[in-house]
């Protein structure tokens, strides 16, 4: 079975397609169930299905998606500024995203494939000394993926947003509204409880 879940009149849906017991030969041992997820853009059907992850059942809340270790959840309709962004992701326990590696940066495909210029906040900022990017989760900014002319300080910009179409980084200005990507440990925030 699978449902979908629409991500923006834009960008189009995430879909599940759920499967019964050890379904693939890469499925660890006592895994009962797999979620694979692809995308559907409604810009450009064409482009329809693409693989995006598979992964045990029960490690992420409704409306994440799950990557590696980490649950993801992207935000195109409720625009904010870089701060309240954060405090978002921070109120769903996690932060602003950030990447350590090409493979975490790869996983933007399922997004990266639409044919529009959309920028969303990532957990970058150089606040506190200008050109001492550090991301907001404590974790080493090592791995960068910088557009043509970027970092650039254009008019004062401190914080990090991603060009979903390229998949490259902009420094930016603070305070202009753009989605978020948020990021989490691979495990649900909660249960239901007594």
């Amino acid at each position: 079975s699978y449902s979908c879940h629409l991500l923006s009149k834009i960008l189009g849906y995430i879909c599940e397609l759920t499967g019964g017991q050890n379904p693939q030969p890469t499925a660890s041992p006592g895994q009962s169930k797999f979620t694979l997820l692809f995308f559907y853009a409604a810009a450009a059907p064409a482009l329809s299905v693409t693989v995006v992850s598979l992964a045990s059942d029960g490690h992420c809340d409704q409306g994440y998606l799950l990557y590696g270790n980490f649950c993801y959840h992207f935000e195109i309709e409720d625009v904010k500024n870089w701060r309240d962004a954060e405090a978002r992701c921070v109120s769903e326990q996690g932060h602003l995203v950030s990447f350590q590696r090409q493979e975490e940066l790869s996983f933007l495909t399922v997004i990266q494939q639409t044919p529009t210029g959309i920028s969303l906040w990532m957990g970058g900022h150089d606040s506190v000394t200008e050109g001492g990017w550090e991301w907001t989760d404590g974790s080493p900014f090592r791995y960068i993926h910088w557009n043509t002319g970027n970092p650039d300080n254009y008019n004062g910009e401190d914080c990090l947003s991603i060009l979903i179409n390229s998949g490259y980084w902009n420094d930016d200005n603070c305070q202009n509204k753009r989605g978020y990507i948020c990021k989490r440990r691979g495990e649900k925030r909660c249960c239901d409880c007594c």
